[in-house]
């Protein structure tokens, strides 16, 4: 009976959590967000990203999977003169105001975040939106 009433009080508890689970949408991820030395993202919308790195902000066209999913498949491109470099990475909302972030310097980038592969930045929001 004992063993009968934990299993019940286990699935009632996942339950209650696969309820709570919080599903993101676009707007969470629209605003200025840096890391501690001022690099970081400027989120338009969508489609319209600002990389900001050492004084210098760069327009960049996103690619977004489906944002629901944790982590995001955020592959951002960027034409640099002559050429376009597409960075592909990872995107983990963390709370309201922190995402992780991994960008891969090769083709293939793991489903999951990797600690040994890409650099990893953890970014705080500053503002809701900037134009």
């Amino acid at each position: 009976m004992k063993k009968m009433m934990t299993v019940l009080s286990l699935f009632a508890a996942l339950n209650g959590w696969a309820q709570t689970k919080e599903e993101h949408s676009m707007s969470d991820l629209m605003g200025t967000w840096r890391n501690g030395s001022g690099a970081g993202l400027d989120i338009v919308d969508s489609n319209t990203v600002y990389i900001v790195c050492g004084g210098q902000r760069k327009k960049a066209f996103a690619t977004v999977s489906d944002i629901r999913k944790n982590p995001v498949n955020f592959n951002l491109t960027v034409r640099d003169s002559s050429k376009v470099v597409t960075l592909k990475g990872l995107l983990l909302i963390v709370n309201d105001d922190m995402l992780q972030w991994q960008v891969f310097d090769s083709d293939t980038k793991p489903a999951s975040f990797s600690y040994n592969r890409g650099d990893m930045l953890f970014l705080k929001r500053i503002d809701k939106l900037i134009n």
